[in-house]
């Protein structure tokens, strides 16, 4: 999705993570469905989007191992408000990363997230 649904407007670095906003395309097929007349982003779709961001941030491919935390706080309509900003915190444990992630746009906080994902270039052992 990234660069076909959304791009990429600013990238920011912190010590725990990072912020992205990005441009949200109104024109995507996605739309035409979800609602005609009234375009609303699916939650799945921002889902994949914070997946995404992550791995563009991390430079590596990753596997989604658990949602703990999904709230989504508002309908984001992208033919009103295009521009969105997720900010994450990204900590390792164990071999997992997990985020949270929050989205905001001109009219506040729209999404929440915690997840956990492993790194899907990783090896699986089997033990015994």
């Amino acid at each position: 999705m990234l660069n076909t649904l959304f791009e990429i407007v600013e990238s920011i670095d912190s010590s725990s993570g990072f912020s992205v906003t990005i441009r949200i395309k109104p024109d995507h097929i996605v739309y035409k469905g979800h609602f005609p007349g009234y375009p609303v982003t699916p939650g799945v779709v921002f889902i994949q989007m914070v997946h995404e961001l992550v791995e563009h941030h991390l430079k590596k491919t990753i596997r989604l191992v658990e949602i703990s935390n999904c709230k989504f706080l508002k309908i984001v309509n992208p033919e009103k408000e295009s521009l969105a900003t997720f900010s994450t915190s990204v900590t390792s444990e164990n071999g997992l990363l997990h985020v949270k992630a929050s989205g905001k746009n001109s009219s506040g906080n729209f999404l929440r997230l915690d997840i956990v994902y492993t790194d899907a270039s990783r090896k699986k052992t089997s033990e015994g």
